[in-house]
């Protein structure tokens, strides 16, 4: 399985581990999403990344998001940059092929402009690295 294929299946089980009224563990929603012979070790590093490391996550997106708060994200867009945000800060893949990735998640994923937000949003993050 290619690591775009594994972010697509992180970005699904994320997006079904914040949905409010089910509350289910990463195990439970990887299995509704990902049937057994699609699981792959990248995607539950990511999945379990993203959640255990998603306060101090969102303290790094908060900052630039200008006028927006992170709960007035729309929830797939929040994911693809807590999803990218979890790569430039605790994994080796380079900035621009996280950037990169996360870009055509928005494109497949969320609304025309989105990409966009979440380029710029990315963008910020790594300027900003320490």
């Amino acid at each position: 399985m290619s690591r775009t294929e594994s972010r697509q299946h992180a970005i699904q089980i994320l997006f079904q581990l914040e949905t409010k009224e089910h509350d289910i563990t990463i195990e439970e929603a990887t299995e509704f999403i990902v049937e057994a012979p699609l699981k792959d070790e990248f995607c539950d590093i990511l999945v379990r990344g993203v959640k255990s490391n998603q306060d101090e996550i969102d303290e790094k997106i908060k900052p630039h998001l200008k006028q927006w708060t992170i709960d007035r994200i729309n929830k797939i867009d929040r994911i693809i940059l807590r999803l990218g945000t979890y790569e430039l800060l605790y994994s080796d893949a380079p900035d621009k092929v996280v950037v990169n990735e996360a870009v055509n998640l928005a494109k497949t994923y969320s609304d025309d402009d989105s990409y966009k937000f979440i380029n710029g949003v990315l963008s910020e993050i790594i300027k900003n690295k320490a």
